[in-house]
This record gives structure tokens, sequence and C-alpha cells, in this order.
């Protein structure tokens, strides 16, 4: 999804490149799902899951926003049987090293153990998994304090033929209330967390394994966190990113531990896909009042928890996530395009850019032209997610050349994580709402970041049976490394 600003800049390629692009090519498979998680309205202090999902109009767009996606289409993608071959890098190196499993560490018993509660159905050990992480952490994230165990009766797993919900501000709930949601919330009778556990869950399962719903339920204690903590006078998109960075954390306390699911690295590729299932609508805007953050944005979060821990997420508030927020509007030519250009214009108008930034970062850069031919394979995932999945095709294959031009190796593992963070920083000038070098030219459109993680997904997917577990996750952590630090962190030299 990118657009073109105005008149483009001229740009002069130094020489064509040094023979074709090599075929680095299998088959594809994308993770898809569409949910949305944990709306806090924060003058009624009750987490929405269903306020950031927009509601599906009759037709597949709406009239006030032709570029919009629905809840259905959020991520048009076809059954695997139904996806073309398209080109995808290889990265089948046979000298790199198997992975070897890091042992688990020895940890004390928790310091808070609850009972499970009774209406939480099969998800009653993972909230005595969260509570049990809250009580040795809540003090780091809040300053000081202890957390209060919600309850056992106000945590609950709602099915369809329930009667006898909890009562919020004296209003019983009702399983409509509750239909494809889950949300947390401050009440006079107390402190509620509710799922829908017969569609929402079962999806998120089908789909994630227990993975989906244990993210779910470890976003919506993150909120209770928040209310206990009272940290809630932020703007909901802050809210929100702050319980996907809380919620990484827990998982990292789980993976630290080997407690199932996060006992298999596994369980972390399967959190970036039901993460980004759970974006906004491209073109949504961060300063709505339902706003959680587009997929690109809540997967740094969730990642951000992992790697960083609470006290990081404790750092979260407006200044703290202006500069790193890429869920931006649709301008007016996007709402005319949908935010994507043609195949051959988006080519054209991209490898001046690229050739440009590489040329900066490499001595002698002979120049790099990719003609629409060399891309061909690309355009079936050019109408499947979106323009930018071109776009990251073309980031990876300048990175390569740049590996290739300081002597470095471009194939294997190891150089495609690199290549990965290169595109990431290639791609960062290009966003409006980061400060610094954006060319007059051209400029990433909503969704382009989630469009660029989707392609990533494909990629970890065809190349399964030469990438360990978990790889998905840390080249998605390559890509944000590169976006957010700039050239400076992939370690080009």
């Amino acid at each position: 999804m990118m657009e073109l600003l105005g008149t483009p800049r001229s740009f002069i390629c130094m020489s064509t490149p040094q023979g074709p692009i090599r075929g680095r090519l299998v088959s594809l498979l994308v993770v898809t799902a569409v949910f949305a998680v944990g709306c806090v309205n924060p003058e009624s202090g009750v987490i929405d899951a269903t306020a950031g999902l927009p509601e599906t109009p009759a037709v597949g767009v709406e009239a006030d926003n032709p570029g919009a996606q629905t809840p259905a289409e959020a991520n048009p993608l076809p059954a695997p049987s139904n996806v073309p071959d398209a080109p995808v890098p290889s990265l089948d190196d046979p000298s790199m090293p198997p992975v070897e499993e890091t042992p688990a560490l020895d940890f004390p018993e928790p310091i808070l153990i609850t009972e499970e509660p009774p209406d939480a159905g099969v998800w009653g050990e993972t909230v005595v998994l969260v509570e049990a992480f809250w009580g040795e952490n809540f003090a780091a994230f809040a300053g000081s304090g202890a957390y209060r165990p919600l309850d056992r009766d106000r945590i609950v797993a709602v099915d369809d033929n329930d009667s006898d919900l909890p009562a919020c501000d004296r209003s019983r709930l009702s399983v409509s209330d509750i239909e494809q949601n889950a949300f947390a919330a401050v009440c006079r009778e107390g402190q509620l967390v509710a799922w829908d556990d017969d569609d929402l869950f079962v999806d998120l399962f089908e789909r994630f394994g227990a993975t989906g719903p244990a993210i779910v339920i470890a976003h919506e204690f993150g909120h209770v966190s928040q209310f206990q903590a009272g940290v809630l006078n932020q703007a909901t998109v802050v809210i929100e990113q702050q319980a996907d960075c809380l919620a990484g954390a827990f998982a990292r306390w789980m993976d630290d531990r080997q407690i199932v699911p996060f006992d298999n690295a596994a369980a972390l590729d399967a959190a970036v896909g039901s993460t980004i299932s759970f974006r906004d609508r491209p073109g949504s805007s961060a300063a709505d009042p339902n706003a959680h953050g587009s997929g690109f944005d809540r997967v740094r979060a969730f990642q951000d928890g992992f790697e960083s821990g609470v006290e990081f997420c404790a750092f979260y508030d407006v200044g703290f996530l202006s500069g790193q927020l890429t869920e931006i509007t649709f301008t007016e030519n996007d709402r005319q395009t949908g935010g994507n250009l043609a195949f051959v214009e988006l080519i054209d108008l991209v490898n001046p850019y690229f050739d440009d930034v590489f040329g900066r970062l490499v001595d002698d850069w002979p120049g790099l032209v990719l003609a629409p031919a060399d891309l061909d394979e690309w355009r079936a995932l050019h109408s499947q997610i979106g323009d930018n999945a071109t776009g990251l095709a073309m980031a990876l294959e300048f990175g390569a050349e740049a590996q290739r031009q300081l002597g470095l190796s471009d194939g294997g593992v190891g150089a495609f994580l690199q290549q990965t963070c290169l595109a990431g920083a290639a791609f960062r000038p290009l966003i409006s709402t980061i400060d610094g070098l954006t060319p007059d030219s051209l400029s990433l459109s909503a969704g382009d970041m989630d469009e660029a993680v989707l392609t990533l997904s494909r990629i970890v997917e065809s190349n399964q049976d030469v990438l360990a577990d978990g790889f998905l996750f840390e080249v998605v952590d390559e890509l944000r490394t590169g976006f957010t630090d700039g050239f400076e962190a992939c370690g080009l030299g």
C-alpha cells in the first residue's frame, strides 16, 4: 500500500544489475484470522473486544471508506490449495548448524497461587498462571503494591447456553453482551473478566492452538493490572498496546519456565499470527477512541514485553509510542485505490528509492534495477496481500545485493534475517508519522507494515522444512528492529 505523493522525484540508476534475479523461490502459505481483543473505554472502565473491529456492512466495502476491509476480508487470502506458486527466498542452507534447545532454568515456586475459577472452563489453569505471573511482577509494573486476585466467580468463560451470568453495576450480563468478545471491566461488584468460550475461543484455538486463547486471557488480565495500578489515564491505543506488551511479558515468563503452550517455540510463531489478526482495519486512526493499533504495532508491543518485561511496558505512554506507531489514516488518494499501487507502477516507483537508499550504505554501489519480469511471480502475493508484499520482496533483494557487494554471504538463515532488518530500516523513512528524511514522492500507506509481516509469514511457512520453530517470531523481530532502530542495528558493517 504505497502512495505516490505529487510529482515523483527524478532518480538515475547507475547501472543494470549483474545478471538476473536468482531463483530463491518456493510455494506459500500464510496465517489468517480476524478478531479484535480488548478495547478500553477509559470513562466506563470496560474493555470491549469488539470495539476495535468494524461492523460488517451489507456490501464488502463501506461507502464512506472504500479502501477499508471488512472483518471477513481483512486478510483476503485463499486456502493453501488455491495459492499459486510465488517466489520467496529459499533458506535451505546445509552449512547452518542445527538449532540447540536452551535448557529450562530452575525457578522458585510462584509467590501467588490461586484456585482455578469454577466458571473458567478449560482455561482455569491459564488464569491461575496469569495471576501467578502478576503476583511476581505487579510491583515492577506499578512501582509498588501487590496484585489483588479477582474473586473466583468474577472470571467467566461464557457459553451459548449460560443464563446466570455475573452482574456489572447491578446489570446482569447476557450471552449476547459477550458474543465474539472478551473483556475486563471494573464494576461495583468487583473486577470482572469474561470471554466467549463457544465461538471466539474455539476459533482462536482452531487457528493458533492454545496460544491464541492464552494471549487473550493475558491481555485482559493486563487490563486488570492496569486498573489496579491506576494507569488508565492514557489514550486507548496506548492502553491497548500496553496490554499487548504485558501479554508478551507473560509469554516470556511461561517460556522461561517451559510451561504449556509456551514450552515450544512454535507458540511464538502462533503468537505473531494471532496478534496480527487482532489488528485494526487498515486506514483507522490511532486517535480513534476504539483504536488498538495496526498489526505491526501490536506485534511490536507483544515483542517488547517478551524481550524486555513489565518494567519496559510501564514506560508506554503517548510520548513513548508517538515515534513508533504505524497506524495511519488513508489519504484521499488511498481511498480511491484502497492504498495499493498497481504492480508495475509500484516497481517503477520504489526501485529508484531503494537504489538511492542502499547506494548510501555501500561504497561503489553498482546500482540495481528490478524489472517487472524479475518479480513476475510475486504478482499473486501483490494481489492477495497488498502492494507491500512486492515492496518487501524488492527490499529483500536489495539487501541481498548489499551483502554481495560487501563480500558477505547472501544465503542461509542468518543472511535472510539481516536482509529483513535492512528491509525494515529502508521502510522507516517512508512512514509519515516518523520524523526524518522522507522522500517527497513516496510514502507508506495504512497497513503496509502489516503486509510485510503477512508476507514474511508466507516465506516462513514455505520453508518450514529447514527452519526451527520460532523463526517467524525472530524474523518479524528483525523487521521491527530495522524499522525502529535503523540500518545501524542491522550489522551490515
